[in-house]
């Protein structure tokens, strides 16, 4: 059931991780999928076990009295219902309170967890948040033991009426035998078969009860199973192998899931084979959201990507994010072995340690990873024993090893030297053909000297392209790239 779910979860579009109820559909299902599938199991086979031994039983008692059979049912019809009825509130209850549960999960992993652990300290946080931890989990468990209560009551009154069926049972049972009707071996089967056909017919009400409990809540997991995919192949379907000209971005709008406002508005680029292109701008502008968008990560409301002339939603989305490697600048620390981070570039192919080295060498961290216990064998994070940690900037050159380690055609770098030190970034961009080898490559950068090196450098202000040029043309022309370019110049006198 796990594989199930991590398949469909890789599968679905961007946009879903960004919709609270995305996570309550997960955190439902990743809650039962465990153990459901093995209660309807263990509940059938329940069932039909005891079904075929009532079935003894009750011939056994309709020997003496056809009622008896009727009273081992009906003394049981107050338990089926409670049962049932509660496994209703239980779910609803469980449901609604999915968003309080992911709260108190959420708090108990800034108590507990290691990234948000220095700043817990530093600013005093730690009561703070076990304070909301508590007013969370104690909000479930109020509302918990409320229905507890209420079932405890029930069930008190359920069991009364058992007991009372039971006591009918037994007192025409011995009148029988007082009257010489039965003897005394007959009193003691039938006392035995009642009492084993009320334990069989609770175990068919209870196995019934529990598989209705069980519909209910497996269906918060194909609930989530159906989530929709949106980013799919659009007919007809156009099988490119190779970037050959260039990227056409037409008229394209876009805004969020959860926006009213368009964050890219009539965006028109082109992008040339073998071309660096940079985009720059302020924070919020759209930048990298325009990269989402080329990579096909999300679909825009208005305007299309054509690849070659062709729509990029007529090309499969996984053949087409092949042409791309992308340092994302929210890029992932994976606790993994130094040369398997490098590899989950294209990490299905064979290993190859020789494009893993120069990766590695062009990215500027292999006399790091040769100064490591085991090399590319040592695990890096802290998560797992014998591992290694890094610094923020020795992470950063391990994501673009990785970008590089993917032998895709265009290149995108999203602020790719936020992390690293001056030296280090100076030594990136006086070597960016050799990182670039050939490709073309998309550069986003709050650094306007870096990107001079770009052929072409595009300013992008709250969702609109307002200039267009090379370095030279832009800094001459006076515009808005111009007065930021001069204004970080001068910081730097």
């Amino acid at each position: 059931m796990y594989g199930l779910m991590h398949k469909k979860s890789v599968s679905l579009d961007l946009q879903h991780f960004e919709d609270p109820d995305y996570y309550d559909h997960l955190n439902r299902a990743m809650r039962e999928a465990p153990y459901r599938p093995g209660s309807i199991v263990n509940n059938v086979v329940s069932i039909l076990r005891a079904g075929i031994s009532l079935v003894l039983m009750a011939g056994l008692l309709t020997t003496l009295s056809w009622w008896l059979a009727v009273i081992l049912i009906i003394a049981n019809i107050p338990g089926i219902y409670l049962r049932i009825h509660y496994a209703d509130v239980l779910y609803n209850f469980r449901k609604e309170l999915t968003p309080v549960a992911r709260k108190a999960a959420y708090f108990n992993w800034l108590l507990t967890g290691d990234r948000p652990s220095r700043e817990l300290r530093l600013f005093g946080l730690g009561s703070y948040f076990s304070d909301l931890f508590r007013k969370n989990f104690n909000m479930q468990k109020k509302e918990e033991l409320s229905i507890i209560r209420k079932r405890s009551l029930i069930e008190l009154v359920s069991g009364i009426f058992k007991a009372a069926a039971v006591l009918v049972t037994l007192y025409y049972i011995v009148m029988q035998t007082i009257r010489s009707d039965i003897g005394l071996g007959d009193l003691a089967m039938f006392l035995l078969a009642f009492r084993m056909g009320m334990t069989y017919i609770k175990q068919i009400l209870s196995g019934t009860a529990g598989l209705y409990e069980d519909s209910l809540f497996i269906s918060d997991v194909f609930d989530f199973l159906n989530l929709e995919e949106k980013i799919v192949v659009i007919p007809p379907v156009v099988d490119v192998n190779k970037f050959r000209g260039n990227i056409r971005i037409e008229n394209l709008y876009f805004r969020y899931p959860s926006s009213e406002n368009d964050v890219l508005k009539g965006v028109d680029i082109k992008i040339n084979k073998g071309e660096t292109l940079a985009l720059v701008g302020a924070n919020g502008a759209g930048k990298t959201t325009l990269v989402r968008l080329l990579c096909r990560l999300y679909d825009p409301q208005a305007g299309k990507i054509l690849l070659d002339g062709n729509d990029i939603r007529n090309i499969y989305p996984d053949k087409y994010r092949r042409f791309f490697s992308v340092v994302f600048q929210d890029f992932m620390l994976y606790n993994l072995s130094a040369g398997d981070n490098i590899r989950a570039g294209d990490i299905f192919s064979v290993r190859d340690n020789e494009r893993m080295i120069d990766s590695a060498t062009r990215a500027g961290i292999q006399e790091l990873v040769n100064e490591l216990p085991r090399g590319y064998d040592t695990v890096i994070g802290r998560l797992f024993d014998d591992s290694r940690e890094l610094s923020w900037g020795e992470w950063q050159k391990i994501a673009l090893a990785r970008a590089l380690y993917r032998d895709s055609e265009i290149l995108i770098l999203d602020e790719p030297a936020s992390a690293l030190d001056a030296n280090s970034e100076y030594e990136m961009f006086t070597r960016f053909s050799k990182l670039a080898a050939g490709r073309t490559c998309i550069l986003i950068s709050h650094r306007l000297a870096n990107v001079s090196i770009a052929d072409r450098i595009i300013v992008i202000d709250k969702g609109r392209v307002i200039e267009s040029g090379s370095h030279a043309e832009l800094v001459k022309a006076g515009g808005t790239y111009s007065i930021l370019y001069k204004q970080q110049k001068s910081m730097y006198k």
